[in-house]
């Protein structure tokens, strides 16, 4: 969700799935692997898009994104808020970014501007998007 949020806020106004999608890969903030290309069965999308999605939907029934247009993704102001706080959280390592597997090293940086990739970080599970 955090992803979504901040791709967002450095958008603003109103964009739709694809331009939000299209922002997150040209940015480079998640971390794309094999895994993440082939679709879930009866979709004909990525799963990483499919997944980002999912976090729109959930933004969505937290009132951080507003949800009164089909393919309209935009922050409300809850949700302007809510990064604001995140990016504070993870800046006083209230949040830790080394637990964000799906983050790349140039998201926690831009989260947590201190941040140098280490062995503490999170190791991805080769099979987490196969459980979804």
């Amino acid at each position: 969700m955090i992803l979504v949020m901040q791709a967002l806020a450095e958008l603003r106004g109103s964009n739709t799935k694809q331009e939000v999608i299209g922002h997150i890969i040209q940015t480079g903030y998640y971390e794309v692997t094999r895994h993440d290309l082939p679709p879930y069965d009866g979709q004909n999308e990525s799963r990483y898009h499919t997944l980002l999605a999912w976090a729109r939907k959930d933004c969505v029934e937290l009132e951080y994104l507003l949800g009164h247009e089909r393919d309209a993704w935009a922050l409300s102001r809850n949700g302007d808020r809510a990064i604001l706080k995140a990016r504070e959280l993870f800046g006083k390592n209230e949040w830790d970014v080394r637990r964000c597997y799906l983050w790349t090293p140039k998201f926690k940086l831009l989260m947590l501007p201190s941040y140098l990739p280490s062995p503490k970080d999170a190791k991805r599970p080769e099979d987490i998007l196969d459980a979804l």
